[in-house]
């Protein structure tokens, strides 16, 4: 039903670098001009304050050949530091409030010189993201969650939506203002509801539909959200053909922390990213979804739809990699109810995270053929009618084969806002949660498999059962995974995480395969297509190797180092399926 997404897109591939004294040699040869002080920069420090994709576009550019970067600031930037900005032919764009730091465009020849200044921390790309959307076929597959579970809405509480924007819709209206959707600007300048593109739209219907244009006497098939009582605010940061810039992301989570208590913001769903380029450390998407999470905002985002390339793993796209969001992988029903036929859909993105390792997803929800609001005349409605249901498929009203006011689609982007509303319900029930706790009861109550961590996370969205737990947790960041000496896979807590008595035999565990790893002299992982090694080599897979991988080899160790027993010892989360 969608267009295919390039199955390069949302796979964060990683190429090896050659020295930069090789590469000017090469540009030499071909009489190609020579960035100055480039040389300086190979052999200095600051060099390392540059990301690798941004030095990787300064060698392929002209001396005055435009930039787009996130400068990362010490501090917030002075109006001196700005001028040197400006010395150096750099123009700004706009200043960030959810990380220290600008974005801007810089001449490729005044990239090393702005490295060098003191005030400088870190310079990445202004990458490009996008709405992460997969195939879909026709279908229809009833309502998409239990919506009003237990009585609970996700009424008082405030979602933000950062995607194309929204357009009007039966199923968005509401009776009360306070309660009426609210949409900001970011990339567009008309006042109003909008979505040319049609990706918000149908993650807003999921998020909190009420049902309205399928409900009724001659309804017999009604298409609901999550939490349709939730207060929606949309921040349209992304274009009409579904693309966008790190830096207009910024700017939407700027904006969410920074109103978050006028419209008590707790939720912000972020279907959409872009490759890993660089550590979460020093990610500036990645930092800023981690303060959201500090300001009290659970931060769900998809995974990423790279589950087709290569492999498959390490896929996870930015900042889903970051460990303090919530992750979301998507899983196929096979459209039926029940969860014994359910798999996990091949488009969705598998850990362990580039470069830093981290286990992701934290857990997988239905992504595949979802029925949620159409954007009529938005870019995806237009191109694709064979996804738009017909007033037959859900309603007795005449003609039949009129278009109706739904379409399916699917991408761990619909997955995402499943999860989101079910942290909507969680925060209505229990205001005084914190992120680290709506985290830790999605995981631990999550249903069960016997697939990889790296793919289904800890297991399977159940909101009733999230909704039942009583679980709290001081941090809930995902793991590390590394290769011990024995060569198994061992999970490593970051920072104290998942600290509480409620940790015995939880969240990962019982059936579940780890693995053993094979590693190369290139500290490639063959056995099962994983990278480690720091993230500059590429996975490569090897034939069957997954159907040989066994629970053996895991440990959820204290520290830095697996313990003598070290499931006994801590006791952790992603525990048997008990």
């Amino acid at each position: 039903m969608l267009a295919k997404a390039d199955s390069r897109e949302p796979g964060g591939r990683l190429t090896a670098a050659l020295p930069l004294s090789s590469l000017l040699l090469s540009s030499l040869l071909l009489g190609a001009p020579l960035l100055p002080g480039a040389e300086a920069w190979a052999d200095s420090s600051h060099g390392k304050r540059v990301s690798d994709e941004v030095a990787e576009k300064v060698r392929g550019a002209g001396r005055s050949d435009l930039i787009p970067v996130i400068v990362q600031t010490n501090s917030d930037p002075s109006e001196a530091h700005l001028g040197r900005l400006r010395g150096h032919g750099g123009a700004l764009k706009t200043k960030h409030q959810s990380i220290n730091g600008y974005a801007a465009q810089v001449p490729a020849e005044g990239i090393a010189a702005l490295a060098e200044d003191p005030d400088v921390e870190r310079i990445s790309y202004d990458a490009p993201v996008r709405a992460l959307l997969d195939v879909a076929l026709k279908a229809v597959h009833g309502d998409l969650a239990p919506a009003g579970l237990g009585g609970l809405t996700g009424s008082g509480i405030g979602i933000a939506l950062i995607d194309t924007g929204v357009q009007e819709h039966a199923d968005l209206q509401r009776t009360r203002l306070p309660e009426q959707i609210q949409e900001v600007e970011i990339v567009g300048r008309e006042k109003g509801l909008a979505d040319y593109y049609g990706h918000g739209t149908h993650v807003a219907g999921i998020l909190a539909g009420n049902g309205a244009a399928s409900s009724g006497e001659e309804a017999f098939r009604t298409f609901r959200g999550v939490a349709p009582g939730a207060r929606l605010i949309s921040l349209r940061a992304l274009q009409p053909d579904g693309s966008g810039t790190t830096s207009d992301v910024l700017a939407a989570i700027d904006w969410v922390v920074t109103h978050r208590r006028a419209h008590n913001i707790r939720v912000l769903n972020l279907s959409l990213g872009h490759p890993v380029y660089e550590s979460y450390v020093t990610d500036p998407l990645c930092r800023a979804v981690r303060r959201a999470v500090q300001a009290g905002i659970v931060v769900v985002t998809a995974a990423g739809n790279g589950g087709r390339v290569g492999s498959g793993f390490a896929t996870i796209v930015s900042p889903a990699n970051e460990p303090s969001v919530i992750t979301v992988g998507a899983m196929d029903d096979s459209g039926t109810v029940a969860r014994e036929d359910d798999v996990l859909a091949g488009y969705s993105a598998k850990g362990p995270t580039l470069i830093d390792s981290i286990v992701k997803p934290d857990l997988v929800a239905p992504g595949s053929f979802l029925v949620s609001l159409r954007a009529v005349g938005s870019r995806l409605d237009v191109g694709h009618p064979e996804a738009v249901l017909q007033l037959g498929d859900y309603s007795t009203t005449q003609p039949r084969d009129a278009p109706g006011s739904y379409l399916t689609l699917s991408g761990t982007s619909l997955a995402a806002p499943l999860v989101a509303g079910t942290a909507a319900l969680m925060l209505q029930q229990d205001t005084d949660l914190t992120p680290s706790d709506v985290k830790a009861r999605l995981m631990l109550s999550a249903s069960k498999d016997d697939r990889l961590p790296f793919e289904t996370g800890a297991g399977y969205l159940d909101i009733a059962a999230a909704l039942a737990s009583t679980a709290r947790a001081g941090s809930a960041l995902s793991p590390r995974a590394v290769p011990d000496a024995a060569g198994a896979v061992a999970l490593l807590p970051l920072e104290g995480a998942w600290s509480g008595p409620w940790q015995v035999g939880l969240v990962w565990g019982g059936s579940r395969r780890f693995g053993t790893l094979a590693e190369t002299e290139n500290d490639r992982v063959t056995a099962s297509g994983i990278v480690w090694g720091g993230g500059n080599s590429s996975a490569t897979g090897a034939g069957g190797a997954l159907d040989e991988l066994t629970a053996a080899g895991i440990v959820w160790g204290g520290g830095n180092s697996a313990t003598d027993d070290p499931v006994e010892a801590l006791g952790i989360v992603w525990g048997g399926g008990n």
